[in-house]
C-alpha cells in the first residue's frame, strides 16, 4: 500500500516539518493553478447559464397594515391602550396566516388550498412598531402583488366582523413589478466559482500527499530521515 508524505516523515520531524510542508503545499497547489482557474471558469460559467435557464426567476410584492392605537376620548393615548394594541399586533401576525383567512385567499386568486397559499406568503413585523408587512413571492409577478393585497383585504374584513376590530390601516398595498426577486444570480455564479476553486485545489492537495516520488536528495534526507552519501546524476 502506498504511503503519503506524512507516513513516510518520522514522527519527531513532523512538528519540524510543519512549516516547510506548508510552504511545499502552496507550492503544489500553485503548479495546478491552470487546472484550478479553468475549473473556477467552468463551474462559473455553469452556476450562471444553470441559475438563468434551468431556475425559474419569482417576483415578489409587499403590503403593509398599520394598527393605529386606540385613542380615549380626552385624547390622550394611555398605556393600557398601547399595552392591548401591542398585543393585538401580536397576534394579528398569527392571524394572517390562519387557515380561515388563508382559504378564503385561495379561493380568490385561484389557488388550490389553504396550504398552497402559506408556501407562498410570509408575514413580518418591524421591532417596536405597529407596521406588519404582508410578502408574496411567485413565479408570477401578477400572482405574488394578488395574494399580497387580498391576504390584507380579506384580514381586514374578517377582523372587523369577527372581532370588531378598526383600527387597521393600510399603509402602502402591493404593486406590480416585473423585476425578478429572484434567484440571485451573482450569489449561485460566486458559489458554483468557489466549488470549482476547492475541487481545484482539493486535487492538488491530495496529488501532493500521496505522491510517493523523492526528487532529490534534501527531499531523501527529510522524509527518510538518513543521510545520503552518493546521488546519481542526470544523463
Amino acid at each position: 500500500m502506498a504511503k503519503s508524505r506524512l507516513d513516510r516523515m518520522p514522527s519527531n520531524d513532523l512538528n519540524e516539518m510543519e512549516e516547510i510542508d506548508l510552504l511545499e503545499l502552496f507550492r503544489a497547489v500553485l503548479k495546478y493553478i491552470k487546472l484550478i482557474i479553468v475549473l473556477c471558469i467552468l463551474f462559473g460559467v455553469g452556476g450562471f447559464f444553470g441559475t438563468k435557464l434551468l431556475i425559474a426567476p419569482t417576483y415578489t410584492a409587499s403590503t403593509s397594515i398599520y394598527l393605529t392605537p386606540q385613542i380615549s376620548e380626552s385624547g390622550s393615548l394611555d398605556y393600557n391602550s398601547q399595552m392591548a394594541n401591542s398585543k393585538l399586533v401580536t397576534n394579528a401576525v398569527n392571524l394572517l396566516t390562519q387557515n380561515n383567512i388563508m382559504s378564503e385567499v385561495a379561493k380568490d386568486v385561484g389557488l388550490e388550498s389553504a396550504d398552497s397559499v402559506k408556501k407562498l406568503v410570509s408575514v413580518s413585523n418591524e421591532s417596536n412598531t405597529e407596521i406588519i408587512t404582508v410578502t408574496a413571492t411567485t413565479t408570477d409577478p401578477k400572482l405574488s402583488k394578488n395574494i399580497a393585497n387580498v391576504t390584507v383585504s380579506t384580514f381586514t374584513k374578517t377582523m372587523q366582523k369577527n372581532l370588531n376590530v378598526r383600527n387597521i390601516e393600510v399603509v402602502d398595498k402591493a404593486k406590480l413589478s416585473y423585476v425578478p426577486s429572484g434567484p440571485n444570480i451573482k450569489k449561485n455564479t460566486l458559489l458554483a466559482t468557489m466549488v470549482g476553486f476547492v475541487l481545484g485545489c482539493g486535487y492538488a492537495v491530495l496529488r501532493f500527499l500521496f505522491d510517493n516520488r523523492l526528487r532529490t536528495k534534501e527531499e531523501a534526507e527529510k522524509y527518510l530521515g538518513i543521510p545520503v552519501f552518493c546521488e546519481i546524476p542526470e544523463l
